[in-house]
């Protein structure tokens, strides 16, 4: 009996202490856990044969763009959902506009920072076997435009996991500057499998992008800058490299 009191208290503890910060970890945890795993079986057994009866020409990149698209609506919808255990308003995680007249200014910076960058990349044989996402010489340019819009989508749903929900949701109870350390570590190994030197700069990037939707007060910056950075490799890829 002595041992279950004192998990019971031991657990009020830690309930009292961390119940958000547990919340947070787990909702995102799953989220990603589903992406992984679910997402593209559902599409391919589901969603998929439904689009090829009605555009036959949509298969098989309709596909692609289908799982992005649902994955972005699983990234957002879980932690939303979470919302109402934490009871946690969803402006305070960094869904609102912020300083645009600050974050403009960051963002345009660390655009033009990027730029030589991208297209040094976009040389690289590693970036070439993994970029454009949705290659042209596969699916033909109208699937590339409509995926660069469905990346835009899901970078923001990205964006919101990592610089929203993660960072301001954390903020709350560590800091806004241990927020940004821990958000890094699921964003890096989240780029496992991409090319070696994209999945060390994301180690850089977590903390720039932390940061700056640190100063604005919002993940709206993040995802413009996210976008805009992988829009141009694919661009870039597409129309200058090859």
């Amino acid at each position: 009996m002595s041992y279950l009191r004192e998990l019971g208290a031991d657990l009020r503890r830690i309930g009292a202490r961390g119940l958000d910060m547990l919340v947070l970890s787990m909702a995102t945890a799953i989220a990603l856990s589903v992406t992984a795993y679910h997402v593209a079986p559902f599409v391919n057994r589901h969603l998929g044969p439904a689009l090829g009866r009605l555009l036959p020409a949509a298969f098989p990149a309709g596909n692609l763009i289908l799982a992005m698209l649902v994955r972005a609506a699983v990234i957002l919808v879980i932690p939303l959902a979470s919302l109402a255990i934490i009871r946690v308003p969803v402006g305070e995680l960094g869904f609102a506009l912020g300083n645009p007249r600050k974050w403009l200014l960051d963002i345009g910076i660390a655009y033009l920072v990027m730029l030589p960058l991208v297209y040094l990349a976009a040389r690289q044989p590693s970036f070439q076997r993994t970029y454009p996402y949705f290659d042209p010489a596969r699916y033909g340019m109208t699937f590339f435009w409509l995926g660069l819009a469905a990346r835009l989508i899901f970078m923001f749903a990205w964006e919101f996991l990592f610089r929203g929900y993660l960072l301001f949701g954390f903020g709350r109870t560590v800091g806004l500057p241990a927020a940004i350390a821990i958000q890094t570590i699921p964003f890096v190994v989240m780029h496992f499998g991409k090319p070696s030197l994209e999945t060390y700069g994301s180690i850089i990037a977590a903390v720039v992008l932390g940061i700056i939707a640190m100063r604005a007060k919002s993940f709206l910056p993040c995802a413009i800058l996210h976008f805009s950075v992988a829009a141009t490799l694919d661009l870039v890829a597409v129309f200058v490299v090859r």
